[in-house]
Formats: C-alpha cells, sequence, structure tokens
C-alpha cells in the first residue's frame, strides 16, 4: 500500500519513451518556432507582445515538465533520464531547423551574423539549457512527492505564477516587458518553485 504521498506511477526510462519523448518534444518546439515566428511578423505592438508572452509561457511550461510527464522521475536517476528527453528535444528541433526552418527563410537569425555565419557557437547552449529546463522541471516533480497527472497540472499551474510575478518585479526592476524577460522570470521561477518545494517536503 503506499502512502498519499509516494508515487503511485512506474518510472518509464525505457529507451522508447526517452527516445520518443525527445522526438515529439523537438517537434512540438518547431512548431511553437514557427508559430512564434508567424505572430512576430504578422502582428505589431500589444497585440504581438501579448501572444508572444503566452507562447514563452506555454513553451517554458512545455519543455519543463514534458518530460517529468513521461518519464515519471522519482530519484536521481529517473530525473536525469527526463533531463535527456529535454537534451534530445533540442536536438531533434536542430535537425528540423537545420533542415527546414532556415532554408525557408522563416526567420532572420542574427546569431549567426555574430558568429560569422557559424551557430555552433550558441547551439550547445541551447541544448545545454534545454536539458536544464527538463532537468529542474523533472526534480521539482520528483520533490513535489507523488505523480500523476493532476500533478504535473499544480506544478505547471504554481511555476506560471511565480514566473509571472517574477516577470512582473523584474519589468519594474527595469528590464522591460518583454518575452526574453519573462523567459528569464520563467526559469527564476522553476529555480525558486525546486527550493518551495525540497523545503516543503521535509517538513
Amino acid at each position: 500500500m503506499t502512502s498519499a504521498v509516494e508515487p503511485t506511477s512506474e518510472v518509464k526510462a525505457d529507451l522508447r519513451t526517452v527516445l520518443g519523448g525527445g522526438a515529439k518534444l523537438g517537434l512540438i518546439t518547431s512548431l511553437g518556432v514557427v508559430v512564434f515566428a508567424l505572430v512576430s511578423s504578422g502582428l505589431s505592438g500589444t497585440a504581438q507582445t501579448l501572444v508572444q508572452l503566452v507562447l514563452i509561457l506555454v513553451g517554458g511550461i512545455v519543455f519543463s515538465y514534458a518530460p517529468a510527464f513521461w518519464v515519471r522521475p522519482r530519484e536521481v536517476d529517473s530525473i536525469a533520464w527526463a533531463s535527456l528527453v529535454g537534451l534530445l528535444g533540442a536536438l531533434a528541433f536542430t535537425v528540423v531547423d537545420t533542415a527546414i526552418l532556415r532554408p525557408v527563410d522563416l526567420y532572420h537569425w542574427t546569431w549567426d551574423e555574430i558568429g560569422g555565419g557559424s551557430g555552433f557557437w550558441y547551439i550547445p547552449v541551447w541544448w545545454m539549457g534545454s536539458a536544464t529546463l527538463a532537468w529542474l522541471g523533472s526534480w521539482i516533480y520528483s520533490e513535489s512527492g507523488r505523480a500523476g497527472d493532476v500533478l504535473i497540472a499544480n506544478v505547471a499551474v504554481i511555476t506560471s505564477a511565480i514566473a509571472i510575478v517574477g516577470y512582473g518585479v523584474l519589468g519594474i526592476a527595469g528590464l522591460g516587458f518583454g518575452p526574453a524577460v519573462l523567459a528569464l522570470g520563467f526559469s527564476l521561477a522553476l529555480v525558486v518553485h525546486l527550493i518551495v518545494a525540497m523545503v516543503s517536503r521535509r517538513r
């Protein structure tokens, strides 16, 4: 018999789950990037900013918690497997981006120009960042003490609320209210949420 605070779902760290999750995450990321690019070119002003903010928030939630949803991590090893799903998702997106999105000139790659025409000075940073989001999300999931679909929704809502508050604080502090600031706020929210989850579990 399991207690109310113990995971009730089995860890799914098999090859099919990890590779399949990475592929799905890469496709979801590609779709999000396409929508973001189309919104950025088709809208302007406040409407553009609001839609971009929603896409950033949803994208952060998906990349942070989808790997946990698929793997159901309980301990260090399964958290690492979920983090690998995040890394594979970024790699899958890189393939789609290189093979399809760049050739059709969907968006302008300013970072390539900064790097002298090469993207490989910042693309690995994207990979590491993606793995870190999945790692933090999975760690929060594990520290929250139980598994299940409702838990994913709960932790995502809590992280989002912290991110929105952090976004407001950063904006008032002078960083502005653009999408990049929300992305920073969401990343910091994951760290704050993890600390809260760890403290709460140990009480």
